[in-house]
């Protein structure tokens, strides 16, 4: 069960770096978005951060301990979120033409990246994930 989490955190932290590397390097870019890492980032942020909750839930060993549903849910929410970004993002991307205004991309890695941001903070500072 400890390799099933470690591993686990491992391609969340992977998934994490995929959002934030391209929201930093491009945060002044003018064209040529990588929302595909983004999208990619998101996903495996998602699917390991479910997978997580439910290695935390089994691994629970008193039947008085629960997790912090509400820290869980809040970061779920705000994936979620950053899912839809990137991949509306990555959409509008594909639908321009190269020689489109890829500008106008800019403000959905800012909220991509700043979510992001934010669901660190929050994963740091709230207290634990069991109560």
């Amino acid at each position: 069960m400890e390799l099933a989490r470690d591993i686990s955190l491992i391609f969340h932290f992977l998934g994490l770096a995929m959002i934030l590397g391209p929201f930093f390097i491009q945060m002044r870019a003018h064209t040529n978005y990588a929302f595909g890492w983004v999208l990619l980032g998101a996903t495996l942020q998602l699917l390991t951060g479910i997978a997580l909750t439910g290695i935390a839930e089994m691994r629970l060993a008193d039947d008085d301990m629960s997790l912090n549903y509400p820290k869980i849910f809040v970061k779920l929410g705000l994936s979620l979120v950053i899912f839809v970004v990137a991949l509306i993002a990555r959409r509008r991307q594909r639908k321009m033409s190269p020689t489109g205004n890829q500008r106008a991309l800019l403000p959905l890695l800012h909220t991509a990246g700043a979510l992001a941001l934010a669901n660190v903070v929050m994963a740091v500072v709230w207290p634990g994930l069991v109560s």
